[in-house]
């Protein structure tokens, strides 16, 4: 606790001491709130790093609204609907030094622990509720739930510490490591044996482990993302609504897209689905000239569309493949055929 005290307040101090344009460089890196900016690491997030730039593309302004610096170097976000969730130096560090964010400056990082509490603080109510706890004891600890940033981040941090690439946790290993996190996060003893209370009740634990094993990449996990739903709610969350349109048809697809662009919308596009995805999964082929660009199972952001040349120009979130930046143009009929569908703001 006392090691945990001093790095933040180093960090705070550090903070207070730079110049206003150092501070907002140090989150915001030296090319700002753009879509080149933003770099997926070494998991499988794809679905939420491809979002992350769409917004950054048209959306800057309300990225900058959502994060607001502390003075003891965390980071407060505020959702679309109101939610909010603190993203702490630690976390943060974790993040960038595990390799899983990449991008420059510190916001990608930022928004993406902020939204992995939010999935876990959400997750967590949910399987209280799904428990078996007696009713008079389900309110208060949905209550402890929604307002205790140190349960929520033992939690996280007792996750990480424990999950496997595969997404799975094994139950008496997370008991013990989340004793010790509650310890660190010095949780009141009270709170202690409630929470232990919790993972011996029927359904919490099973409830939490299957929102695990979906949100693998969120705590360390590698997953490649095909079963679809995280990139809309990735967007709902960020900016406020989704809307998920099949690629139907070739002309179906050239109205949504030209919709959106006009529209100034942030769009994602994903593989998982698609007619390659069926192709491939089915053991059939696709175009060899694919290779370069394609991968199965993944999400992309959409910069713009042609309706001139017709053709769509797509951004990979790795900031690669294709190199050197991950930017490249696809004829439209090539477009529908690769990606199930886009996915915008309503």
């Amino acid at each position: 606790m006392l090691k945990r005290g001093l790095v933040l307040l180093c960090t705070a101090v550090c903070l207070a001491n730079l110049p206003v344009g150092q501070a907002a460089e140090s989150l915001y890196g030296p090319k700002g709130i753009t879509p080149d900016a933003v770099r997926q690491g070494s998991l499988g997030s794809c679905y939420f790093h491809a979002v992350v730039a769409a917004m950054a593309q048209h959306r800057e302004a309300e990225i900058r609204k959502m994060i607001q610096s502390n003075s003891d170097g965390s980071y407060t976000v505020t959702f679309s609907d109101g939610k909010k969730e603190t993203a702490y130096p630690e976390d943060l560090r974790y993040t960038r030094e595990s390799g899983y964010d990449e991008s420059d400056g510190e916001w990608v990082a930022v928004l993406f622990r902020a939204y992995a509490q939010r999935v876990l603080r959400e997750s967590l109510l949910q399987a209280i509720e799904a428990s078996d706890l007696f009713p008079m004891l389900k309110q208060p600890a949905e209550q402890l739930v929604a307002s205790s940033d140190q349960l929520v981040l033992a939690y996280d941090r007792a996750i990480r510490a424990q999950v496997d690439q595969y997404g799975n946790i094994d139950r008496s290993q997370l008991e013990t490591r989340l004793k010790k996190e509650m310890v660190a996060n010095s949780v009141p003893d009270s709170v202690r044996t409630s929470v232990t209370g919790m993972l011996d009740s029927s359904g919490f634990f099973d409830k939490m482990a299957t929102m695990i094993q979906q949100n693998g990449e969120l705590f360390g996990a590698y997953r490649a993302v095909g079963q679809g739903g995280l990139a809309d709610r990735t967007m709902e969350t960020l900016a406020g609504s989704t809307r998920s349109q099949e690629n139907q048809s070739e002309a179906q697809t050239a109205v949504a897209l030209a919709t959106a662009v006009n529209g100034e919308l942030p769009i994602v596009a994903c593989t998982g689905g698609s007619r390659y995805y069926q192709a491939l999964a089915s053991g059939r082929s696709i175009p060899p000239d694919t290779e370069s660009w394609y991968v199965n199972a993944h999400c992309y952001t959409v910069l713009s569309y042609n309706a001139a040349s017709v053709s769509v120009s797509i951004r990979n979130p790795w900031a690669r493949h294709p190199d050197p930046d991950g930017v490249f143009d696809l004829p439209l009929s090539r477009f529908y055929l690769a990606f199930a569908g886009i996915v915008t703001p309503q």
